[in-house]
This record gives structure tokens, sequence and C-alpha cells, in this order.
């Protein structure tokens, strides 16, 4: 019984084991990837050194005049072509910042098409530019390209905040000048627009037509005398009185006053 519990320990510790050790064991793609990384490390070291060793040499060793008469002499450094490149990038430098004070491979990588690497040349006004050479996938030097180059390592914090000042007023000039130009463009279209409302002066009126004389009336024919009728006052004495009231009272005066001596009726039967 004793035996047996051993034995299943044992069996149970050995299992562990080795599922721990299959655990720990990397695959075929995992491997794989380790390697090229590797390899492609391995080249991009060769790269650098064959950049060090050849073109870093050469630009620290050699005037850009020697390099240019040995070309015309028919020395080959690497390649007709490429070697020509080479020294018109180099006279590229050499008319702006002068002879060759330094030079240092600074960054070798890999790009989709091979590697490249890049020389920091250092001029005699202390002037930096960076040389940069393209290779193919079997480590050949195909082109070559030159720029400025700015090292903001080399820089003191003054340097620094005075870059960056000066970048931070550029930024604001610019957009205060758009602004103002902005503001001066609505003011036009203002001005624009008073214009169009004007528009040109209108002409005089011309004069009003004097009112055509009017045309004298002509005379009213006179009234036909009204027909009257003489009224007999004898036999209409009430209305003889009542006419004489009436007239005492339109002028406040007593009735005494007045003598009505003759009433005529007129044919449209209107009293007057």
């Amino acid at each position: 019984m004793k035996n047996m519990k051993k034995f299943i320990i044992v069996f149970l510790c050995v299992l562990a084991a080795c599922l721990t050790l299959g655990g720990c064991e990397k695959t075929s793609s995992q491997i794989e990837t380790e390697s090229m990384k590797n390899i492609w490390a391995q080249n991009i070291e060769d790269v650098r050194t064959f950049t060090e060793n050849n073109f870093v040499a050469t630009m620290k060793n050699a005037t850009y005049e020697d390099f240019k008469k040995a070309l015309d002499d028919g020395m080959t450094v690497v390649s007709q072509p490429f070697d020509n490149d080479w020294a018109y990038r180099w006279g590229q430098f050499n008319e702006k910042h002068g002879a060759i004070k330094d030079a240092v491979c600074d960054i070798s990588d890999r790009t989709a098409d091979g590697y490249t690497s890049r020389v920091i040349l250092t001029g005699e006004d202390d002037e930096q530019m960076a040389f940069t050479i393209t290779y193919d996938k079997a480590f050949r030097p195909i082109s070559s390209t030159i720029a400025d180059y700015s090292d903001d390592s080399q820089q003191t914090m003054g340097q620094k905040m005075g870059v960056a000042g000066g970048n931070t007023l550029t930024g604001l000039l610019v957009v205060f000048s758009i602004l103002i130009l902005l503001s001066l463009i609505i003011s036009c279209f203002k001005l624009v627009g008073k214009i169009a409302e004007v528009g040109p002066e209108k002409k005089d009126a011309a004069p009003a037509k004097a009112p055509a004389p009017a045309r004298a009336a002509a005379p009213a024919k006179a009234a036909a005398p009204a027909k009257t009728e003489e009224i007999d006052l004898a036999s209409n004495q009430e209305l003889v009185a009542v006419i004489a009231a009436a007239i005492a009272a339109a002028e406040d005066k007593p009735v005494e006053g007045y003598v009505v001596r003759s009433i005529r009726r007129l044919k449209n039967n209107k009293w007057r």
C-alpha cells in the first residue's frame, strides 16, 4: 500500500514536470521570427561597418579635390554611377561648409527595399549635414542624398528655448496677420454693399408741367325771375301775425316794431 502511494506521487511529479517543460517550448513561428530578427540585426551591423570603413574613412582622410581627381583618373570605389553621385553630394557640402572636419555614422536601419545608413558630416564652419546612403538587399550602395542637419542634443537649454520662442512668435505673427487680412476683407464687403445701395446719381426730375389754365366758367344764366303771387293781407290776418312773430323772434325785438306790408308766394312753394 505504501509503495503504491509512493508510485502515484512520483508519477504526478513527473507528469507536472513534463507539462511545465512542454509549456516553455517555443513554437516554430516564434523561433523563425527570432531568427529573422537576429539576421536583420547582423545585416544592419554589417551595413554600418561597411559605411564606416568605406565612406566615413574616405571623407575623413581625403579632401574633395583629391577624391574628384581620383575619379577623373578612373578610380572606382563602389561603382562608377554611385561614385559620381557620391562626389556630387560631397561637392554640395564642400561649397556650403568647406572641407569635412569630421564624419560619423550615427544610424543604420532596415527598409522595405534594403538598408540605409546615415553619416553626419561637420564642415569647417562647424555646420552639419546628413549624408545618407541607400543599400539594396544585397548590401550594394545604389544612391545617396544630402540634407541640412541639426543636432538638438548638442544645444543648450537656452538655445532650445530661444528656438521654441522664435517658433511661437512666428506662429502668432502669422495668425494675427491672417486675422487682420480677414478683417480688411470683411470691411471691403461692407463698403461694396454701400456703394451698390447708392448707385448712379438719379437724373433731375423733369419740371412738372404747369397746370392748364382753367377755362373760365360760363356765366351762369341769370335765374329766371320766379313768378310770384301776391297774397291779400286783409284776408290772411293770421298768416301776417305768424310771420311777424317769427321775424320778431329772429331779430329779438318786439312784434310792435314790425309792419307787414306785403306777402308774396313763389312758385316753388318756398317762402322768402
